[in-house]
């Protein structure tokens, strides 16, 4: 059927009297073109959700160590601040305006630190920030970090073990969560 309409409107452009869309038009075709592309976004968007749990499902059995391997380059610690700052909410910040420094620590002692800027509602992601000058410092291994913020995970455990420390305004703590979208 498909092809056949392209053929037909082929054919007919060809001989001068018509295009595919009045050619489709002439056949009542488009509210069967609208369904199909309404279809079509539905499929996408159920593979997309399908897709992001199988792989929240995937991270969340994986090691620190293999989770590390895979997050431990700058690209991907880009990738995750970038995932986490794209859902930053300014009407939930209630005016918050200042820095919050994440220490991730490597298997190898090592540490890499990223800060999040917020200044008038807007975020910025600097590698390598002052953690210093932080309203708010987070300390933890760079494998807990991503299986939290890739699961939808909570830090709750991760501070009751002591894997994660914070330093600075704890309120400001409380309140990252729904800042970064996890309250929606």
């Amino acid at each position: 059927m498909r092809f056949g309409i392209f053929y037909q409107a082929t054919k007919a452009r060809r001989a001068g009297r018509g295009s595919l869309r009045k050619l489709t038009a002439r056949a009542g075709l488009p509210a069967l073109r609208s369904a199909a592309r309404d279809a079509t976004r539905s499929a996408r968007d159920s593979m997309r959700g399908g897709g992001q749990a199988g792989l929240r499902r995937l991270l969340g059995r994986m090691s620190g160590q293999r989770l590390e391997q895979i997050f431990g380059s700058t690209q991907a610690q880009r990738a995750l601040f970038a995932m986490m700052t794209r859902e930053f909410d300014p009407a939930r910040a209630a005016g918050f305006d200042g820095a919050i420094a994440y220490d991730l620590g490597l298997a190898d002692g090592t540490r890499r630190c990223w800060t999040i800027e917020v200044r008038d509602g807007h975020v910025r992601v600097h590698q390598d920030g002052d953690a210093a000058g932080a309203s708010l410092t987070i300390r933890v291994p760079l494998g807990d970090f991503a299986r939290v913020l890739t699961t939808a995970g909570s830090f709750d455990s991760l501070i009751l073990d002591g894997r994660m420390t914070m330093d600075g305004d704890l309120a400001l703590a409380g309140r990252l969560p729904e800042m970064f979208g996890a309250a929606r």
